[in-house]
């Protein structure tokens, strides 16, 4: 069926306009490259969930991606499971990259072997600008793997905010500055704040948290909780509880409310994991309204709207002006879901508190196209019946789909 005409033209817009890429993990370059890869590397990252829940175990998904064996054997494992999950928006994105890049309709027994060679042929240097930056527009993805030596100025980083302080080890040896030798509090303070401002020197533009139901700081209870872990406890201080107990590791409570700070200090932006992952009662987007109050100075970028608590993370942004709602990752969780959140989003939100795309990928760079195209599809459909309802016209909506793709983005993490 032919796409509606005001859709298609904001389609065609969409497709040539520049983007920031608001949320990745990709690695550099690099590492990629170094990486054996076939078409089952289209499989790795979140796929491994569908795959799970479709019933492939855990080990023969590890087996997908084992070189030692033969891709025959590999391919015989995963053929079963393709017809399984190929319609959820997470396999979508693996399909229309695939057609996009290698002119497959499809991927089955008698094309994999062929699209492997493909994926392999095609990775050697200039990939990322062949993927990013010619075929999806990205000038810049903001970027979440561990480091800020990234060989590229495609890619900006955004670094962690918390580490794991549940162990002697974990606060005398940080991972952040292993060479440290750390004896009191104030010490491992010291260390940490002077990490933030020399990755900052770095380049970082964010710090990246996770929303847990974090207590106010008692500076008290964290020297103690810090002589304890000292002496060997372990057991009495654990960093994430069950959802139903809102008692956390007063050292992490500490620590988070005084990197909220320097955050503020360095003008760094907040990245918020919010929602689906793991056990995701822990992750509630409604844990953040306390940190929301008490730093009213620092601003916070609340990804993947909280699903499934989307309209609970858009109240965050209705609620607070230091909340900027993304919609990173959401389009590939449900295409659908991301579609009407938006819709929603527009009746709340001024225009310049909404980011509309983050592709969340580490290894798959291919399947940043294949997000892209969804979300861009998302856009075109919500903001033609918006036309359509006589609530604005082209230019208007034009408007809004650069704020969210481009300034937005930009004014929020303060690129240049």
């Amino acid at each position: 069926m032919p796409m509606p005409a005001v859709e298609a033209k904001l389609l065609e817009a969409l497709e040539a306009m520049e983007i920031v890429d608001a949320h990745e993990h990709l690695m550099p370059e690099a590492m990629r490259l170094e990486r054996p890869v076939d078409v089952l590397t289209l499989f790795s990252h979140y796929t491994q969930r569908d795959l799970n829940l479709a019933g492939m175990s855990e080990t023969d998904y590890r087996r997908l991606f084992d070189h030692d064996l033969e891709l025959d054997e590999r391919w015989r494992l995963f053929a079963p499971f393709w017809n399984l999950i190929r319609h959820t928006s997470f396999s979508r994105a693996v399909s229309i990259s695939v057609k996009h890049f290698f002119g497959a309709d499809d991927i089955h027994d008698g094309n994999y072997r062929e699209l492997s060679e493909a994926i392999q042929d095609g990775n050697r240097p200039g990939l990322y600008d062949r993927v990013l930056r010619q075929a999806c527009r990205i000038r810049v993805c903001l970027t979440q793997c561990g480091q800020t030596d990234l060989g590229s100025d495609l890619l900006i980083p955004v670094m962690p905010m918390m580490y794991p302080v549940g162990t002697w080890a974990n606060l005398n040896r940080p991972e952040f500055a292993p060479e440290a030798n750390i004896r009191t509090l104030d010490d491992y303070l010291a260390t940490r704040r002077a990490h933030v401002r020399q990755i900052k020197r770095e380049g970082t533009v964010g710090l990246k948290m996770i929303a847990m139901p974090f207590q106010p700081p008692d500076r008290l209870a964290a020297e103690e909780a810090f002589s304890r872990l000292k002496s060997g406890a372990v057991a009495d201080l654990p960093v994430f509880l069950p959802p139903g107990d809102r008692v956390t590791n007063p050292l992490q409570n500490f620590l988070v409310d005084e990197m909220l700070q320097l955050a503020a200090e360095l003008d760094l932006t907040v990245a918020v994991h919010t929602g689906y992952w793991g056990d995701f009662r822990r992750l509630h987007p409604l844990h953040m309204i306390p940190l929301l109050e008490r730093h009213p100075d620092v601003r916070f970028d609340i990804y993947h709207l909280g699903y499934p608590w989307v309209r609970e993370a858009l109240m965050l942004g209705k609620g607070f002006p230091n909340v900027w709602t993304n919609f990173c990752w959401l389009h590939i969780i449900s295409e659908r879901c991301a579609a009407e959140a938006l819709n929603e989003a527009i009746d709340l939100l001024p225009a310049n508190k909404i980011i509309a795309f983050g592709g969340d990928y580490r290894i798959p760079v291919e399947k940043v196209f294949g997000h892209l195209t969804l979300a861009r599809g998302n856009l075109a459909r919500v903001l033609a019946g918006r036309i359509r309802a006589g609530h604005m016209d082209m230019e208007r909506a034009l408007y809004l789909a650069r704020r969210w793709l481009w300034d937005n983005p930009r004014e929020l993490y303060r690129l240049q």
